[in-house]
């Protein structure tokens, strides 16, 4: 139990120093999993604000039985690519707070790519 924890804290402070550390006005898109749903962050570093935020919690979110599935993830991740082209965000850093890019980390960002961002 306590390696798991430290792996995903070394993953975690991995990213965020890599993310971080590239000084440029790309956007960072910052996915996170609890045990019952899916939150995401649009984040501006340079200026110190979050621009939006979207949780599978939400209202557009309560016709899906299960709020914490890779079908929700798709789901979420399509409607943040969305919002980011509205708002001519295409280029954003993908921050998956320690996650192992595998299930519902994997299939957001596919799906975000698929509205036409680019990681």
């Amino acid at each position: 139990m306590l390696t798991k924890k430290l792996n995903h804290i070394r993953r975690k402070k991995r990213i965020r120093f890599r993310i971080k550390g590239n000084s440029s006005n790309r956007l960072r898109l910052c996915f996170y999993t609890s045990s019952k749903y899916i939150y995401t962050q649009v984040i501006d570093d340079n200026k110190n604000i979050t621009l939006t935020t979207l949780a599978t919690h939400s209202k557009d979110f309560k016709d899906l039985r299960s709020k914490n599935n890779i079908e929700a993830a798709k789901i979420l991740g399509a409607k943040v690519g969305e919002l980011l082209l509205e708002n001519k965000h295409q280029d954003v850093f993908f921050d998956r707070c320690g996650c192992k890019y595998h299930g519902k980390a994997k299939a957001f960002a596919e799906s975000a790519r698929k509205t036409g961002l680019n990681f």
